[in-house]
């Protein structure tokens, strides 16, 4: 009874967030081309970043690509482990953002790569990790309005890839 409680709020909420994407017609369609960008984006960052750090020092390549991979392997097990449901599938939403599949929504993978790879690069330069921390955002924002995770699935993506691109950054510095 409460999480049916619960699920008909978050439906409210989310109807009066993405009220005015669903009246223009031109909207929808551009929220999952800024979704799908921005994964593009942090595609060629991350490349950028690990082919620096191999120009320059092929052993932060250890740091920069091992420790987030681990944590990319580590979050997917739990989230599979896990496998809560997606807004669409408990809530009674109909997603902006279409996506095959069930289940499997916290913690957002993409939230976590992209504060990961965003983290990451102060190791490099802050003010392109900066920037990236802002897309971060952006992504976030579009995977929640786009129906395919809840507010809480992108916060614990975005601290858990922040922790994560942390110890890669760091431990970059500290490697030779």
């Amino acid at each position: 009874m409460a999480a049916e409680k619960h699920n008909e709020a978050y439906a409210r909420r989310y109807g009066r967030w993405t009220e005015a994407l669903r009246r223009r017609p031109w909207a929808p369609p551009l929220l999952g081309a800024v979704n799908r960008g921005i994964v593009w984006v942090f595609y060629g960052a991350y490349g950028v970043l690990l082919l620096g750090a191999c120009v320059t020092s092929p052993w932060k390549l250890i740091a920069l690509a091992g420790v987030p991979a681990a944590g990319f392997a580590l979050v997917s097990r739990f989230r599979a482990r896990l496998n809560a449901p997606r807004p669409y599938e408990c809530c009674n939403v109909v997603p902006l953002i279409a996506r095959d599949g069930a289940g499997a929504s916290f913690p957002s993978r993409h939230a976590f790569s992209a504060a990961a790879i965003a983290t990451s690069w102060f190791a490099a330069s802050a003010p392109v990790a900066v920037a990236l921390l802002a897309a971060t955002g952006v992504l976030a924002g579009c995977r929640v309005l786009g129906g395919v995770h809840f507010p809480r699935d992108v916060a614990a993506g975005v601290v858990l890839g922040m922790v994560v691109g942390a110890v890669a950054a760091a431990g970059s510095l500290l490697l030779p």
